[in-house]
């Protein structure tokens, strides 16, 4: 009987053991949550920093170009500049907006998650 009651309670405590509670499960779905906007986010600076080099390198050759026209040259700077400006100023509302809607979803995720856990 002792040996019968042992197994019992051993097969018990096993099988609890193997389902993951509520809270575990919930720690997990926030866990991957927070790993898919982490890596949003990641992807988000490399498109910014990305359109930033290019911009930078587009003015480069362009300024570089310019030099060899007197008067022109000072324009095509002043417009190369403005354009380089008004890119990163895209790229950087771009990521916010980017960044604000990973936010964004995260938090219905994790609100979805909070009910299901309930």
């Amino acid at each position: 009987m002792k040996v019968l009651l042992s197994l019992l309670l051993g097969a018990s405590l096993a099988l609890t053991a193997q389902i993951p509670s509520k809270e575990e499960l919930k720690a997990r779905a926030d866990a991957a949550v927070d790993a898919g906007k982490s890596k949003a986010d990641a992807d988000a600076e490399a498109a910014r920093a990305k359109a930033d080099q290019k911009a930078a390198e587009t003015k480069t050759k362009v300024d570089a170009k310019a030099e060899g026209v007197p008067m022109a040259g000072d324009k095509v700077k002043t417009a190369t500049a403005k354009g380089e400006g008004a890119t990163k100023s895209g790229s950087a509302k771009d990521k916010t907006k980017t960044k604000k809607g990973t936010e964004k979803g995260a938090t219905k995720a994790k609100a979805v998650t909070e009910k299901v856990a309930k």
